[in-house]
């Protein structure tokens, strides 16, 4: 294996060196480094800045061409067309001033330009690319089978997003192999071992983008469709020349003043204060929105001279359906204006199957069906071509990822480069109905055949068995009748048809063919092992989501998902209960009982039309309407008795009579609530055994502890409920030190426990959180240490002085923006700031503390629940020397927040502190309001403290426990 790695890296990496001095005074287009290939048989432009007037030199393969900088300092040449040549050359440079640059290992032959999201940019190494494919290469170049592929990869290094497009980016070639893109080469590799050139792939891909976000803004401004239309409206919004950037601008800033100028009244009159709103007008959806990859990454590699372009995304784009037609064509549109190449080819990838636990063959044209459906349907653009990945299944990102590369290169070695392959799998073209059975007409379909990529997909690089006469294990064709339900229906190839049978339709007027995904089971193949497309007609028609009268589609034997479209399908992340109203919860007994979640959808937004929550819980049934502006329910019901039988809470939302969102919790008992907030390092409790009652428990699942923002309801950033969330946290029997404290809360008591046990989470060798982390924002001003972390905090949260000021600060900050910054990096082509990901002002921008963060997850979707007590344990990092000091005063404030903010009554509050022996200059608190307690910790391994603490709790609970 270490001989394989040696012989590898010899293979497939070349040194590649940098001239960073040389460039600062000679600054070069991105893509021209050491290491670049250039285009072979098509003039070659070269670009950089010099002095305005300056006279540049490009001197290369015996060519010597001249240019001179503009009044922006840029200058552009052509080289005449090259041959190929896979020799090491030289590309020297000189300027005015006696300025010079010569890149070295330069080779000439093909170029092509690579695009997508983490699919493409997914390396080499972790798929069946490196750990198959390149390992077969470099085996048969060591037997002298075939010589060493000659690939490497070009991409910008320092940018990533930005609004406006940017040419200033510095950029490298590698020829590591391992860390190259897995689809581009898989791609290249097929495209040199038939042409036998140096292949150089433009690398321009990255992670969790969509399709919009690669499009230039001149691919949108010349669509006619309406969708279209709208990005473009926004990009123009964000162009401070326009008109529409203007007139957007001056709403956005007036609806602001209006919220400050309300929130005075408003805070007058006792009332909540509202929230600005930070939607802004345009593509400032984030750094991902239309454009922005595209300016930074794409962008300064043009007009790079390529040979054309290949392009594999779909993931972030899953959901928006057929619109992925209108997307592709304005990608294209854009990437053909600026290189200046009407006919430029564009080959792109039909979506592949995300793995499903049980394969569905059901028809579907659900948004993920549409999205290959549109991608199908934009072969119509010119010069383009579509290599389908139907048969690759997988995580999300998939290991195969050779077969998808080289069905790419089959497209260009057909249409680029003349080579008699095929590159399409079998197409719809037409269909007949004859009696009782359907008769397909494909298109590409000679020598059609049954195979399945499962066989090969470990080892194989998932090249596609051939199953003789397997047509009985294609299970994806469907037939539909007048009634329009579709049933499962067995296919005969016959020459290049396909004759389709169903016995539940005598008279076909509609077929389906694996519009629901294919994955590794048995499909329909060309004699070229190219998978056939899905397809959905219906009367010779197109089926698609909006002319389909069915929502959903009825297909025989399935019972549609009563959650599945809808106000059920919107509404059904809505956290109507927050956190601790779920099955099996214990809820707090002899106390008024606190019952609340939201009012509004998980993205915040209130329902059109008449919206009521109805509440059922032991007996109370209440119908409460959500009146604009309100964002939460809740109902207070009066004390009851503790009790172990099982009750159950219903709480649902309607909108003008229709139902959205139900959450029904099984199960709950009524008895004691302890909320116990811990930290990550723990001593080790013994196991108490089985409890004689009810001890139940609730932990956080969610991987972080901390975060910038409350999360109302819910501990996990999903609001998703469980069992289909497995971040969220729920109820159940309690384990560990929850169980170990909870037989001392129940000991010698007929009532149910329950522990809220939220324990913070830290990486190895950080510290775990001081105590302000775990105090609410609002409630940072109860200790004088935290005041400038509450001013801070303060100004994100509406109602005070510290907000408006802050809001002030914002709106500044915006005009300022679109007064210096984006004009400077339009004028420039450069970014102002060198921010990697793109800078705009933000609201939170100024915030630095990190008080109140491990509150907002672990605490704030619990409060005001009603509790019976509440235990804070000591962590070891709360005794150093910064922390010490404080320790007392910033406990006291914890308390009184927590009595503040659990339920609106005193409870006992317990907590552990360290003996001075442990924190010589350890301070106590003395503010505490009401009842409390303390334990001292003499050795932080010893559970002996913190056990007494519950011992002590229980005593507290007095009459209570009878």
């Amino acid at each position: 294996m270490m001989k394989f790695a040696v012989f590898a890296l010899a293979l497939f990496s070349v040194p590649l060196c940098s001239h960073a001095a040389e460039r600062r005074l000679l600054p070069l287009g991105t893509p021209f480094a050491d290491g670049a290939i250039l285009q072979r048989e098509m003039e070659v432009p070269v670009w950089g800045w010099s002095e305005p007037g300056a006279k540049v030199t490009v001197e290369f393969a015996g060519q010597k061409k001249e240019a001179t900088a503009g009044e922006n300092g840029k200058w552009m040449l052509a080289l005449d067309p090259l041959k190929a040549s896979a020799e090491p050359a030289e590309m020297r440079i000189s300027g005015g001033g006696g300025s010079a640059i010569t890149l070295k290992d330069i080779l000439v032959g093909e170029v092509w330009m690579a695009s997508g999201q983490s699919n493409m940019q997914w390396l080499a190494s972790k798929c069946d690319v490196g750990q198959v494919l390149q390992k077969q290469i470099a085996e048969r170049v060591e037997a002298g089978e075939e010589k060493p592929p000659v690939i490497r990869e070009g991409k910008v290094t320092d940018y990533f997003a930005t609004l406006h497009p940017i040419e200033h980016a510095s950029g490298e070639w590698i020829s590591d192999a391992g860390n190259m893109s897995a689809v581009a080469f898989a791609f290249a590799y097929r495209l040199h071992r038939e042409l036998g050139v140096p292949i150089g792939i433009l690398n321009c891909s990255f992670s969790q983008t969509a399709i919009q976000a690669w499009t230039p803004r001149e691919g949108f401004a010349e669509g006619e469709d309406e969708y279209t239309k709208a990005i473009y409206q926004k990009i123009l919004e964000t162009d401070p020349a326009s008109p529409e950037h203007k007139a957007a601008w001056e709403k956005f800033y007036q609806g602001i003043e209006g919220t400050l100028a309300e929130n005075k009244q408003l805070v007058a009159a006792g009332k909540a204060a509202k929230d600005i709103s930070t939607k802004t007008p345009g593509n400032m959806s984030g750094n991902r929105d239309a454009t922005w990859l595209f300016n930074a990454r794409l962008n300064p590699m043009i007009p790079y001279a390529i040979k054309g372009c290949i392009w594999n995304q779909g993931y972030a784009n899953m959901g928006e359906g057929l619109v992925y037609y209108n997307n592709l064509h304005s990608m294209i549109r854009g990437w053909r204006q600026l290189w200046g190449r009407p006919e430029l080819p564009v080959y792109f990838h039909q979506f592949y199957c995300p793995n499903q636990n049980e394969w569905d063959f059901s028809p579907s044209i659900g948004s993920t069906a549409e999205m290959r459906m549109g991608t199908w349907l934009a072969r119509d653009i010119p010069h383009t071509g579509m290599a389908s990945q139907i048969d690759i299944t997988g995580a999300i990102h998939y290991a195969n990822k050779t077969l998808p590369g080289q069905r790419l290169a089959l497209h260009a070695l057909k249409n680029q480069y003349g080579k008699d392959v095929a590159a399409d799998g079998p197409m719809f073209k037409s269909y007949e109905a004859d009696g009782d059975k359907v008769i397909v007409t494909l298109e590409n379909a000679d020598g059609l055949q049954v195979a399945e990529t499962a066989t090969n997909s470990k080892s194989g690089l998932a090249i596609p068995t051939v199953i003789p006469n397997g047509e009985a294990q294609v299970k994806l064709f469907h037939l539909a009748g007048e009634d329009r339900v579709w049933h499962p229906a067995t296919a005969r190839i016959d020459g290049e048809k396909v004759v389709v049978t169903s016995p539940a339709v005598k008279s076909p007027r509609g077929v389906s063919y694996a519009t629901g995904g294919v994955g590794n089971q048995p499909n329909l193949y060309n004699k070229h092992l190219l998978p056939t497309t899905p397809f959905i007609q219906y009367d010779n028609k197109l089926v698609t989501s909006e002319t389909w009268p069915d929502n959903p589609i009825k297909v025989a034997g399935v019972v549609p998902d009563p959650n599945a479209g809808g106000l059920k399908e919107e509404y059904r992340k809505m956290p109507i209960c927050s956190t601790q109203f779920r099955e099996n919860a214990v809820l707090q007994a002899d106390k008024p009982l606190v019952i609340w979640g939201s009012a509004v959808h998980d993205w915040g937004y209130e329902a059109k039309g008449e919206a009521l929550i109805h509440f059922s819980f032991a007996g109370t049934e209440k119908t409460i309407p959500v009146t604009p502006g309100m964002r939460e329910w809740s109902v207070t019901l009066p004390a009851m008795k503790a009790s172990a039988e099982p009750k159950t809470l219903k709480v649902s939302l309607t909108i003008d009579g229709e139902l959205a969102r139900e959450h029904i919790a099984n199960g709950i008992v009524i008895g004691d609530v302890w909320y116990v907030g811990a930290p990550a390092d723990l001593p080790k409790f013994a196991d108490p055994g089985k409890p004689s009652g009810i001890v139940r428990m609730m932990t956080r699942k969610a991987k972080g502890s901390s975060f910038e923002r409350p999360r109302r309801f819910s501990v996990a950033t999903s609001t998703t409920p469980a069992p289909d969330n497995r971040f969220a946290s729920y109820w159940e029997d309690a384990t560990g030190a929850a169980a170990a404290i909870g037989a001392k809360l129940s000991s010698g008591a007929d009532r149910p426990v329950g522990i809220i046990f939220m324990q913070t989470g830290k990486n190895k060798g950080e510290p775990d959180a001081p105590l302000k982390e775990w105090i609410a924002a609002d409630c940072l001003d109860m200790g004088p240490s935290l005041m400038d972390d509450y001013r801070e905090l303060a100004g994100v949260r509406p109602g005070n002085e510290f907000f408006d000021a802050n809001v002030r600060r914002y709106i500044a900050e915006w005009k300022k923006y679109w007064a210096e910054y984006v004009p400077e990096m339009i004028a420039t082509k450069r970014v102002p700031d060198g921010v990697p990901w793109g800078s705009y002002p933000q609201l939170a921008s100024s915030i630095t503390t990190k008080a109140s963060q491990t509150h907002n997850v672990l605490v704030e979707s619990f409060q005001p629940a009603t509790i019976k007590g509440a235990i804070f344990i000591s962590s070891p990092d709360l005794a150093s020397a910064e922390n010490a000091a404080v320790f007392g005063e910033q406990m006291g404030a914890l308390a009184n927040s927590w009595k503040k903010r659990f339920g609106g009554d005193d409870f006992p509050f317990l907590y552990t502190m360290p003996a001075k022996s442990l924190a010589p200059g350890i301070s106590k608190p003395d503010a505490i309001k009401g009842a409390s307690g303390v334990a001292e910790i003499s050795a932080w391994d010893d559970p002996g403290a913190i056990l007494g603490l519950a011992e002590r709790a229980a005593t507290l609970m007095g009459g209570n426990r009878q």
